[in-house]
């Protein structure tokens, strides 16, 4: 294997070499502004000053226990569409909702001609 040798870097020659003049200057150009202002200028907009409120008072347990039990007594089973009625007169009222509808009744159908039939009081 062999070995790598590197030369040295070379100086260069006299002749090669440039002087100048003057040393370089670097000059900030003069920016003229017209009148020239005592107040700064306003960057932020004012905003009001919100001052937080104090939340309402919690309702007591008992008027939330008793409003949740009202509504509950006052649903029946007619608003809910969920709620199971007459098997026998549901699929007969599903099948005829899939024939009006024109829809083959199955499997994957089949519950949701029942919820029409229902939401449409055919049964």
């Amino acid at each position: 294997m062999s070995t790598r040798r590197t030369k040295p870097a070379a100086k260069p020659a006299e002749s090669d070499l440039q002087v100048t003049p003057e040393a370089a200057k670097i000059e900030a150009p003069e920016i003229v502004t017209g009148e020239k202002n005592s107040e700064p200028a306003q960057v932020e907009t004012p905003t009001e000053e919100v001052k937080p409120t104090a939340p309402a008072e919690a309702a007591a347990p008992e008027k939330i226990q008793t409003d949740v039990r009202e509504k509950l007594a006052k649903k029946s089973t007619e608003e809910n569409v969920f709620v199971p009625t007459n098997p026998a007169a549901l699929e007969k009222a599903a099948g005829e909702v899939a024939k009006d509808k024109g829809f083959e009744l199955n499997r994957g159908t089949s519950i949701g001609a029942r919820l029409m039939a229902r939401a449409g009081k055919s049964i």
